[in-house]
């Protein structure tokens, strides 16, 4: 699974790209890169899952905790561009109605959050 992060300001969105796989096995690698984005004081996450070629229940169960974990501290949790595959599970097991799901450019959904802020940086990280 490879995770790569764009930042925007400290108090603002911060958006997390996976590549690959969510399931039971590299969950662990977006459990920790979601952790360590709401320990930096991120409660507005972006996961952009257009290139997620496989989900399963564990991935759903991840993107659930996810977002108790963010409604609680009154911060939001966004996906954006899922893959087909990824779209059709999400509204097979009904969370489409539940998380926000958007289909537009990335920097488009950025705006749609914080006025077009320009990244600050941007990390990828290799899981194997």
């Amino acid at each position: 699974m490879i995770i790569q992060f764009i930042r925007s300001q400290p108090e603002h969105v911060e958006l997390i790209e996976v590549i690959g796989r969510i399931d039971g096995y590299d969950n662990r690698s977006l459990r920790r890169a979601i952790s360590d984005a709401i320990a930096r004081g991120h409660q507005h996450l972006v996961l952009d899952l257009s290139e997620v070629q496989y989900m399963n229940s564990a991935g759903l169960r991840e993107l659930v905790q996810v977002w108790k974990e963010l409604t609680r501290q009154g911060g939001t949790l966004t996906i954006a561009n899922p893959s087909p595959q990824v779209q059709k599970l999400l509204e097979l097991v009904g969370l489409d109605s539940v998380l926000e799901i958007y289909a537009d450019p990335v920097q488009d959904l950025l705006a749609l959050h914080h006025s077009n802020l320009p990244a600050l940086s941007r990390q990828t990280h290799y899981w194997v």
